[in-house]
């Protein structure tokens, strides 16, 4: 009922801050119409997997984000569970020696541990009730890949099948990758990513980084700034980035 209840008082409160004086009865349903196209609600998603050779999912994160009232109206965090008791394949992660931040995670009830199909049946009642109208993601090419790759190897559905899916680093690349930005990269050149091998900012062919965390890295005016790389704090990043781009001039 909270959320049915929600969406109501949104919408009676958009369409009374637009009228001025009583409505007829047709002017009404014409109000209430519109402001049914108006609302928007979009969910930016993240994956973490073995590597990008692997796409075993073992991290699914995920917001639904309300670009009206931009509030965020659902967070999810995720462990799936197929991977995460598999040890040798788990431990074959690159970022296998996150494990113990999961376990944090869950113990905090922060996360949920949950077998594949049943994290994608979640997503698709969210995305139901939640009228969501678009999927966002940063690189989302890869993890949308992710998502097909999982749904075929657990035999489920993919709970993005029906959504129009958009690149948030397409976005940044226009909307972001400005004069400001290459000087930032350049002020901060000399910083290591955090492997402690390659620089943050600056490619081994001396061109600019475009990774998310470089973006968020420059919205924040902060170099030093490092990406937890699990899935739902790497969408709220994202969310970051998105917003600032509409911000900017970008449509959603």
């Amino acid at each position: 009922m909270i959320l049915p209840l929600y969406n109501l008082i949104k919408k009676w409160y958009n369409i009374l801050v637009k009228i001025k004086e009583t409505p007829s009865t047709n002017e009404w349903v014409e109000l209430w119409q519109t402001e049914e196209e108006i609302i928007m609600n979009i969910i930016i998603f993240d994956t973490e997997t073995i590597s990008v050779d692997k796409p075993f999912c073992y991290n699914i994160g995920y917001i639904i984000y309300d670009t009206d009232g931009q509030q965020v109206l659902v967070e999810r965090d995720f462990v799936v569970e197929q991977v995460w008791h598999n040890r040798p394949l788990f431990e074959t992660a690159y970022y296998a020696h996150k494990r113990p931040l999961y376990v944090s995670s869950m113990r905090a009830r922060q996360t949920e541990m949950d077998k594949y199909g049943f994290i994608q049946a979640q997503m698709i009642r969210d995305i139901r009730n939640y009228k969501v109208d678009g999927a966002y993601a940063f690189n989302s090419k890869f993890d949308d890949g992710v998502f097909e790759f999982n749904a075929d190897r657990y035999g489920c559905r993919n709970a993005l099948d029906t959504l129009p899916i958009y690149d948030i680093r397409g976005y940044a690349m226009k909307y972001l990758a400005d004069g400001d930005y290459k000087e930032f990269c350049d002020k901060n050149a000399d910083i290591k990513a955090a492997d402690g091998t390659t620089k943050k900012f600056i490619t081994d062919a001396d061109g600019y980084k475009t990774t998310a965390e470089s973006f968020y890295c420059f919205l924040r005016s902060d170099g030093d700034n490092n990406e937890e790389h699990t899935a739902l704090a790497d969408s709220l990043i994202e969310l970051e980035i998105l917003v600032a781009c509409i911000e900017r001039g970008a449509d959603w």
